[in-house]
């Protein structure tokens, strides 16, 4: 769990015993600990957005070891906002702008053709695809291969933030100022979009299911969504706390969806239950 603003820290949560193991930056300054993700060998590695730096932590050890990037973006803030780590190791990181770095080398790659990224993740081939958040901001690929970055615009100027792949490809987003889901297929490069319910859906957090159907947060109204795109039937559910402001998903492997809540300094998951399909969290 990453600990923003004066948290500085990232910590472990036990789902089997709510034991949650800290461990502290070496230092005081705000480093704006943004998003942290484990790898399969057990490091985490995390973004200090404040410093434009990304670090990684030894579970075992509690060691830390920062890697500061540097960068003049020209009308931007460098930052390191979302990370994830690619098959081979590598980590890129949203932010301004899209960034890999290798840890074998410690180089730092800059994509400069694709500035204030926001969410950011894989398809199948390794390829990176990420939000530009704007008002007319784009969704965007960029090549594993050849680092050629592409863009395209959605039908709504609805901020695009979050976003995840289903199992055949297909891009789901959410349009936060738009108040839609949004759904990108790359073969036929056509848009969808999924207008959802209430007067402010503001979907910020989303994800895609085993059953590829999606998930969300309307960030105003205090719901969890769930989008079928075969039907487009949208259902709502009750977050059981006031301003939920849950920023990302994770899907794990029993189903079940995590979020945290930081204004209610809460971690959780909700599932469907079988019988009847309400959500529980």
């Amino acid at each position: 769990m990453p600990y923003y603003g004066r948290g500085n820290e990232v910590a472990r949560l036990n789902p089997n015993t709510a034991e949650v193991k800290r461990v502290l930056l070496p230092f005081e300054e705000s480093a704006g600990v943004h998003s942290s993700v484990p790898t399969p060998d057990g490091t985490v590695w995390f973004t200090e957005f404040a410093l434009n730096r990304i670090a990684k932590l030894d579970p075992q050890t509690g060691k830390i070891t920062e890697y500061q990037d540097s960068g003049d973006v020209p009308g931007e803030r460098p930052s390191k906002h979302t990370a994830r780590v690619d098959a081979e190791g590598n980590v890129w990181t949203s932010g301004s702008p899209v960034t890999k770095f290798d840890p074998k080398t410690g180089k730092f790659t800059h994509f400069m053709d694709a500035p204030s990224s926001y969410g950011i993740t894989f398809d199948k081939e390794g390829n990176v695809w990420f939000c530009v958040l704007k008002t007319d901001g784009t969704i965007g690929k960029i090549d594993a291969k050849t680092g050629k970055v592409v863009h395209w615009s959605p039908p709504t100027h609805g901020m695009p933030q979050r976003l995840d792949l289903d199992s055949n490809g297909i891009v789901y987003f959410s349009e936060r100022q738009g108040n839609k889901i949004g759904r990108f297929d790359p073969k036929t490069e056509t848009f969808k979009e999924y207008p959802l319910p209430g007067p402010a859906g503001t979907p910020y957090a989303i994800a895609v299911d085993k059953d590829d159907t999606v998930w969300y947060n309307s960030n105003d109204q205090d719901t969890i969504g769930h989008l079928d795109p075969n039907t487009g039937k949208i259902v709502e559910y009750p977050f059981p706390h006031s301003d939920g402001l849950m920023r990302e998903f994770f899907l794990d492997s029993q189903g079940r969806m995590w979020f945290a809540t930081p204004t209610n300094n809460r971690v959780g998951y909700f599932y469907l239950t079988a019988k009847n399909g309400s959500a529980r969290t």
